[in-house]
């Protein structure tokens, strides 16, 4: 265990029970940290915290307890227990594919486990948790016995605070039959690619979005923005949407795409799927004057640290800018971001400013974030990052 002695006064987020330390907060380290526990103790020497240590993360500790207590197998069933626990009260019927446990929002900072039906995928972010798999597996098991456990380690990647983008489908190919993984969402039949697709395999996220749009659907058309599997587009047409359309730039998730809509009984014209860079073909479709009842804008995250957040301001505004434009009178855009360092409040004025460049009027009718089985802790409001605001075109 290595022992983190905080440089004087900046003990104030640890007293408030935030889970984060970085480093520039460190005065001194004794210790290796090879066991990735780290203890975190004030100027003074007074124990403050322990958690999971990344030594090559800005995010030095993530706390895992404010009380002198061990990490370890112990802690992490109570933990799941109680994430466990939350799921089966806030689950809606006919879904088998959620989030068992999501990192700070159930006290489990560092990690992720998503269900997909027999399949669970633990998502390890940090050093610090990769050092705990084998207690943090047996503990999955013991808690939530699924069928299979699949394990990936995203941690590099988060450490080095850049995207996260490996596998199959990041790579353009064919995703292997044995990495797909069915569940349901509201009765639809969905697969998650768990070895090689975005995130664990899918965007468990934007379960209720996706929700709100079956309800609109019926008898409109709707163009689905990095689509990625196209779950938006088969919550629409299985809800009686006349066309959708999916446009990414991965072949791979665009054939998983096609597969979905297959496994619930719909059509794959291949005329519906289109592979290109989603700001290319939203210029294309604007110049050829396209107007649709639904446009989806779900794109990945723009800002992955403070310095991206003015250019993924541009960009945001860019894409919506071209979206608001293939908006038809009447109808509705869905646009998200998923950047947590963008947040709400900057969002919207982006999204305004947006409309304003598009000589478009749009009425706010909704604004929709992640389910309920993806918590956010109130010392660590960092966890609330997905924004959707559901738009509807007011002028003709």
């Amino acid at each position: 265990m290595i022992r983190l002695t905080l440089k004087p006064g900046r003990e104030a987020s640890v007293l408030r029970r935030h889970p984060w330390v970085f480093s520039g907060a460190v005065a001194d380290a004794v210790g290796d940290g090879s066991d990735g526990v780290a203890e975190v103790v004030d100027a003074g020497g007074r124990f403050l915290a322990r958690g999971a240590f990344s030594p090559d993360s800005q995010i030095v500790a993530r706390l895992w307890t404010f009380e002198d207590r061990e990490i370890g197998a112990a802690l992490f069933r109570e933990r799941f227990t109680r994430a466990r626990a939350l799921r089966d009260r806030v689950v809606p019927a006919g879904t088998t594919g959620y989030r068992w446990i999501h990192s700070e929002g159930d006290l489990c900072p560092g990690l992720i486990l998503d269900r997909y039906g027999e399949t669970a995928v633990l998502d390890l972010l940090t050093g610090g948790v990769e050092r705990w798999e084998a207690d943090l597996a047996e503990a999955v098991r013991d808690v939530f016995a699924p069928s299979r456990l699949h394990v990936r380690r995203s941690a590099a990647e988060h450490d080095r605070l850049s995207p996260v983008r490996t596998g199959a489908a990041a790579a353009g190919r064919e995703t292997p039959a044995s990495d797909l993984a069915p569940f349901t969402e509201y009765n639809i039949k969905l697969v998650a690619d768990v070895a090689g697709g975005q995130k664990t395999g899918f965007f468990l996220d934007q379960r209720e979005n996706r929700a709100r749009l079956a309800a609109l659907a019926a008898g409109r058309t709707v163009l689905n923005l990095f689509s990625y599997s196209g779950a938006f587009s088969t919550a629409a047409l299985t809800s009686g949407a006349r066309r959708a359309v999916d446009v990414d730039a991965s072949e791979a998730a665009l054939q998983l795409g096609a597969e979905i809509r297959r496994r619930n009984g719909l059509s794959a014209d291949p005329a519906d799927f289109v592979r290109a860079d989603v700001f290319d073909d939203l210029r294309r479709r604007t110049e050829a004057g396209e107007q649709w009842d639904i446009v989806i804008s779900d794109p990945p995250p723009f800002a992955r640290k403070r310095a991206d957040v003015e250019r993924a301001a541009r960009g945001y505004k860019d894409v919506n800018r071209l979206a608001m434009k293939l908006v038809a009178p009447g109808g509705l855009l869905l646009t998200c971001s998923c950047s947590g360092l963008v947040d709400a409040n900057l969002f919207q004025k982006i999204v305004f400013a947006a409309g304003l460049e598009a000589q478009r009027s749009f009425a706010l009718v909704a604004r929709q974030g992640a389910g309920a089985d993806h918590p956010v802790s109130l010392e660590c409001p960092e966890g609330e990052y997905l924004k959707g605001l559901w738009l509807e075109r007011q002028d003709g």
